[in-house]
């Protein structure tokens, strides 16, 4: 399995970047609070410190999207940078696990579960092994 589509790791590395972009960094970015609700999270009144976080987050994806776009230039740069995506994917499949377990999320980010072991396993398929 591990590296199965290896051949396609740049191609992988940009629609990464692009899904990063798209999905959470811009977003997060730009309207954290829009981006919160929408995934059901209750907004508290005073914003500043939940968007200021939200906003923070979304520029640190925004730059690893950015870097899945270097990295899909650059061969030896891929094995480091799907490593990192990998520790990251991991990362968050632990994060909502305890969030679940706490009861402290709401249901969207219980599914996200799913969507971050999806991500680890195709991930996997593409390591440049």
């Amino acid at each position: 399995m591990l590296g199965i589509w290896k051949a396609s790791a740049d191609i992988f590395l940009i629609v990464a970047g692009i899904a990063m972009l798209v999905a959470f960094g811009l977003p997060l970015l730009l309207a954290p609070m829009r981006w919160a609700r929408m995934f059901r999270w209750e907004v508290p009144q005073d914003q500043k410190l939940a968007s200021f976080l939200g906003r923070s987050v979304g520029i640190f994806i925004s730059i690893m999207a950015i870097f899945a776009f270097k990295a899909a230039q650059n061969p030896t740069a891929r094995p480091f940078f799907f490593d990192l995506m990998l520790w990251i994917f991991g990362g968050m499949i632990l994060l909502h696990v305890y969030g679940a377990i706490r009861k402290v999320q709401p249901i969207t980010e219980t599914l996200e579960i799913i969507l971050w072991v999806v991500l680890s396993v195709v991930t996997l398929g593409f390591f440049p092994a």
